[in-house]
Formats: structure tokens, C-alpha cells, sequence
């Protein structure tokens, strides 16, 4: 199995409006060229939330913003000590 894709803020918002119109999951899943497993859960998730947004990641937040990485590389390859 490759890398799966997350759909786009479009993608979610055309399978919604096109299950409002009733349309088939089958028909969406072929028209938005997706699974309809995708199509199935996009629209339980709007059903349920009410929103097309992704639902949060879980996992340990980033210690440093991108800002403060590149602050720490430019002071470590400067100096070449910590």
C-alpha cells in the first residue's frame, strides 16, 4: 500500500454538496475519483461535525517552531559549538 492522500478542502466539499443533490456514494466516489470508502467517511465526518475540516492529528507536538530551528542551525554552524 503507497502513501494515502489526504482530499482536498475542494474534493470534500463537492462530495458533500453532490450526497445533498442525492446522489450515489458509488457516482460521487467516480466523479471525485476517490474510494467510496473515502466518500462514506467524509460524509459521516460532515454529519457528524457538521465541518469538511481534517480532524486534528494525535501525536507528540514539534519542540521548536520553524522560526526557532533555523535560529538554532544559523547559531550552531556560526559559533560551531554550543
Amino acid at each position: 500500500m503507497g502513501a494515502k492522500k489526504e482530499l482536498t478542502i475542494a474534493q470534500r466539499n463537492t462530495i458533500c454538496l453532490l450526497q445533498q443533490h442525492g446522489k450515489k456514494y458509488r457516482d460521487i466516489a467516480n466523479i471525485v475519483n476517490c474510494s467510496l470508502t473515502t466518500v462514506s467517511d467524509t460524509i459521516k465526518r460532515f454529519k457528524e461535525t457538521g465541518s469538511i475540516d481534517s480532524r486534528p492529528r494525535s501525536g507528540r507536538p514539534h519542540l521548536f517552531t520553524h522560526q526557532k530551528y533555523r535560529r538554532l542551525k544559523r547559531l550552531v554552524t556560526l559559533n560551531g559549538k554550543i
